[in-house]
């Protein structure tokens, strides 16, 4: 304990020195729930998973009608352009010419084509083509792909008044394994692939993330003072590669076929530390406090799309990227069969990105959370949940488990199911 101590001080220290170029950055397959994340809790538990894997698929119905026909759900962006360019004045025309005439290229012999700077009578012709061509002469697909292209190049979809377009696509593949010995100590090995869709597909400026990583945790937990107070730590070393998918992009990628891809790879490695400390009132209630990603840090590196035709060697990045710290406080309640769990958390974290990122908001109902389960036998349990304004209905059945959730701010539904041999 003492050295994996010393050694997260020496790496504090070092990352200090450089703070001038720490960026918050999320971690989408940070585990809040993993006895890793609560590690006091490793000292109840013991058991040994060769091998576990689960597959989860989530999205909101907004984003699937866009890929089952893009181009009618769409309709409601292309009535958004269409008002901000009739009513953009010479100004807006004069920044945004170029990029909005090259999204009309199907038509470009009618769009009105001018050389040199705009001028009023100029702007009268081109909301005059607009005015006897978008709705009576384009069709969906049409409008549609004039959408994608002003997405491309303007700031017209960065606006908080753009039309929402619910994303939150979570498509993923989990494999781990491990072991908790039962005397405080337990480690594991995982892997995530997966991808990882912005809330709003709309924003112009908004991205969504495909990632792959492995990690190793390590964890111990021991009784301080009396058997009722545990304390615990826990220490994850991972190597992880990420690409940032822009949205329009993305959406391009639906007419075109392409894999959407058009930034670098981002290559790199990193750890994290957690504490835990637990409370057992009794043999029934427990309370524990998680101070999780207490240090998180990664470095990369990055590989352009073209070294994999040429490599000519990575490309530095010269940031460091940290997961916000958070507080989870929850009280565990255990009767017979009847199992109950109460979280607060996702404050602290909340309060570092809205100072970091002053776009963020803060969102209450991520804040509380609340699960139940209730063991029908030996083997099969079910079990129901509420946290980040999903509602949760889980069954687990001698190694099988599957989980289905819905949004409770969004139509947008999922599922998870795994087996651990």
């Amino acid at each position: 304990m003492r050295k994996l101590i010393t050694f997260t001080l020496i790496i504090l220290i070092f990352i200090s020195s450089i703070s001038a170029s720490l960026i918050p950055t999320r971690d989408p397959y940070f585990d809040k729930d993993s006895l890793f994340s609560s590690p006091a809790r490793l000292i109840e538990e013991s058991g040994t998973i060769p091998f576990g894997i689960s597959v989860n698929a989530f999205s909101a119905v907004n984003y699937l009608s866009y890929l089952a026909n893009p181009s009618s759900s769409l309709s409601e962006a292309s009535d958004y352009l269409y008002d901000e360019m009739m009513n953009g004045d010479l100004a807006f025309w004069q920044e945004n010419y170029s990029k909005l005439s090259s999204a009309f290229d199907f038509d470009s012999s009618n769009f009105p084509n001018y050389s040199s700077t705009l001028t009023e009578a100029n702007l009268a012709q081109i909301k005059a083509y607009l005015s006897s061509s978008y709705y009576k002469r384009f069709n969906d697909a049409q409008r549609a792909s004039i959408v994608i292209g002003a997405m491309n190049g303007t700031d017209i979809f960065t606006s908080p008044d753009i039309p929402t377009m619910h994303g939150g696509v979570d498509l993923a593949l989990h494999m781990y394994g491990g072991v908790v010995y039962g005397n405080g100590f337990g480690w594991q090995i995982r892997s995530n692939i997966g991808l990882l869709g912005d809330d709003n597909m709309l924003k112009s400026d908004g991205t969504s993330l495909l990632s792959a990583d492995i990690r190793a945790d390590i964890g111990y937990a021991f009784h301080l003072l009396s058997d009722r107070f545990t304390i615990g730590m826990s220490l994850e070393l991972g190597a992880y590669a990420e690409n940032s998918l822009i949205n329009s992009t993305l959406l391009a990628s639906r007419f075109s076929g392409d894999l959407g891809i058009s930034e670098p790879f981002m290559l790199g490695l990193g750890f994290s530390a957690n504490f835990g400390a637990m409370y057992r009132l009794n043999d029934s209630l427990a309370f524990t406090l998680d101070v999780v990603n207490l240090a998180s840090f990664r470095k990369y590196t990055m590989m352009d799309l073209t070294d994999f035709v040429s490599f000519d060697g990575f490309t530095s990045n010269p940031n460091v990227y940290y997961q916000p710290l958070d507080l989870i406080l929850r009280a565990y309640w255990d009767q017979g069969p009847y199992h109950v769990t109460v979280e607060f958390g996702d404050i602290v974290n909340q309060l570092i990105w809205m100072d970091k990122a002053h776009s963020s908001l803060f969102e209450f109902y991520a804040v509380p959370k609340v699960y139940f389960s209730y063991d029908i036998s030996e083997d099969l349990i079910i079990s129901t949940g509420l946290e980040y304004s999903r509602l949760l209905f889980g069954v687990d059945y001698k190694g099988f488990s599957a989980e289905l959730y819905t949004s409770l701010n969004k139509l947008a539904f999922g599922i998870n199911a795994g087996y651990e041999f």
